[in-house]
């Protein structure tokens, strides 16, 4: 990767942030929608109402969808940070993007995006939904994969009280 210019690398960083963002805060919209406002948008066949009404159907493939996606992204943007900070600075650099990275992830691909979808779920969740509703058919075999281990983890733990833990 010597040869890629160092510019290339910063825009698929910055890239791979928006789209961090992007599923950062379309979780939260999706999951802050009002259900009786989203059940009467949808029978007004408002198209983002009924996408999201749709996939929040089955809240555990949505959840899975979303995390499967913000954890590919956030491999390739550590990825891609460790690269740039290693160029940039040697060993020291891959210190140094750690800890950047770190601040970079939490303001604007967590904090940030959460916070407006949280005071804005329709702005964020109806959008998202269109990009969504195809996502889960292309991904469903492997989020129904994901999910069944996920199951298969939770049966085979015994009885989990979660409370008591904390």
């Amino acid at each position: 990767m010597n040869e890629i210019p160092l510019y290339w690398l910063f825009i698929a960083f910055f890239a791979l942030i928006l789209m961090s963002a992007f599923f950062s805060s379309s979780e939260t919209g999706l999951m802050s929608l009002n259900r009786y406002r989203l059940k009467h948008l949808a029978e007004k066949n408002h198209g983002g109402a009924m996408r999201a009404e749709a996939l929040l159907k089955r809240p555990d493939k949505l959840i899975t969808l979303i995390l499967l996606g913000n954890n590919f992204v956030s491999v390739l943007i550590t990825q891609r940070a460790t690269y740039i900070g290693s160029r940039l600075y040697g060993e020291a650099g891959i210190a140094l993007a750690a800890g950047l990275l770190t601040l970079i992830l939490l303001l604007f691909a967590e904090v940030t995006p959460k916070t407006l979808a949280a005071t804005n779920p329709e702005k964020i969740a109806f959008p998202a939904a269109y990009i969504y509703q195809p996502m889960s058919k292309v991904m469903l075999p492997l989020v129904a994969i994901i999910n069944w281990l996920a199951k298969l983890v939770i049966a085979t733990s015994g009885d989990i009280s979660f409370a008591s833990g904390w």
